[in-house]
């Protein structure tokens, strides 16, 4: 046998086949998995970057929310409760989880708005709306509409339902 019959033979013999085939669609797939984790790695890092750069500016205690007794003014000029009594209020606001303050906010807003409240309520809502502020949880513009935290006339004291002394 000459050379060019002995390549010829091995051109034509199928018995390696399913090995080459394996093995190219192994070195396809480890080439896909390589690419994908080097596409993934570089997205990763500029999430891992943006998380790690919002949670260093973020202020995650609490500690400085605080009661300020302006927030109840409307509320305290009228005699309907003390400074003592608000404070109380906040505390106990203050004590709730980010979630909470949100669900209880949207439906206390939504209770104004009907005119179902009653005056007590308006007070844990205005604790609520002040811990909410302070935490950065809701539009200034909103709190400052319903509870005029920015010295503007609050909207829960033109309800019939207003604290009154």
């Amino acid at each position: 046998m000459t050379i060019s019959s002995h390549f010829t033979k091995f051109l034509t013999d199928d018995r390696g086949a399913m090995t080459v085939d394996w093995t190219v669609l192994s070195a396809g797939a480890v080439g896909l998995a390589i690419a994908t984790t080097a596409i993934m790695t570089d997205t990763i890092d500029v999430l891992a970057g943006r998380m790690d750069s919002e949670l260093r500016t973020r202020q995650l205690s609490d500690e400085w929310v605080q009661f300020y007794a302006t927030h109840f003014e409307p509320i305290l000029q009228t005699g309907f409760m003390s400074e003592a009594d608000a404070e109380v209020a906040y505390n106990a606001a203050n004590q709730m989880m980010n979630n909470e303050v949100m669900s209880q906010l949207a439906s206390g807003i939504e209770a104004m708005e009907n005119g179902t409240i009653t005056a007590a309520e308006i007070v844990e809502l205005v604790a609520i709306a002040s811990v909410a502020y302070q935490r950065n949880l809701a539009d200034d513009g909103m709190l400052n509409y319903y509870f005029g935290f920015d010295g503007s006339a609050p909207y829960f004291m033109t309800l019939a339902n207003a604290p009154t002394g």
